[in-house]
């Protein structure tokens, strides 16, 4: 049976040992924290990891528009966009801004990582990891206990560690370690063999 975002919500219910509901919309204080909170968390979550279902190759709409300096192009980064991944050419320079994604190139390929929203599709492990997560997000609104939260995360921090490791064995590497790639270019990091400057996110 294909796993459903109730599911996941009341898995996440269960760890904090509450009760389960049946619908995001009922009234109850747990349906609706779950109903604002999920989608953030669940983006959150996708985010912190090239997750194998959660990934996709695409060439990127170049704009008409051009950015006011220094980068020559401009592309409009898609719907379901949430991070870069890896750009099919590594040595390309980008900048990433609200929307857009800004290069010295008129093209434009990456993996990127996508708002996958069939949750039937998630790996068992990105569940258990959501879960948690979601467990975390909602211990203060739910239980207002600190030492839960602290427990939350800490577990969500252990979840996540297992699942990503045996994610990433999943097929064999694409140049640089992902996550490795993605901890550098959030931390600003320079990778020797590639020419980010300043300008990289």
């Amino acid at each position: 049976m294909a796993t459903t975002k109730i599911d996941i919500v009341n898995r996440a219910i269960g760890l904090l040992g509450g009760e389960f509901i049946s619908s995001l919309t009922e009234d109850t204080k747990s349906a609706r924290f779950a109903n604002q909170l999920f989608d953030d968390t669940r983006d959150a979550v996708f985010r912190s990891h090239p997750w194998n279902s959660c990934i996709k190759r695409d060439s990127f709409s170049l704009l008409s528009s051009t950015p006011a300096y220094y980068f020559s192009y401009q592309f409009q980064l898609p719907s379901d966009f949430l991070r870069i991944v890896r750009p099919e050419d590594d040595t390309i320079e980008y900048k990433i801004e609200g929307d857009k994604i800004l290069t010295e190139t008129d093209t434009f390929k990456a993996t990127y990582i996508y708002r996958n929203t069939n949750v039937g599709t998630y790996d068992p492990l990105l569940v258990d990891v959501l879960a948690h997560k979601l467990a975390a997000v909602l211990t203060m609104p739910l239980l207002q206990d600190i030492k839960t939260l602290n427990a939350m995360n800490q577990l969500y921090e252990l979840k996540l560690r297992e699942a990503r490791s045996a994610d990433a064995q999943e097929g064999t590497p694409e140049g640089l370690d992902a996550d490795y790639w993605l901890e550098s270019r959030n931390s600003g990091t320079l990778i020797s063999d590639y020419r980010w400057n300043k300008y990289t996110t």
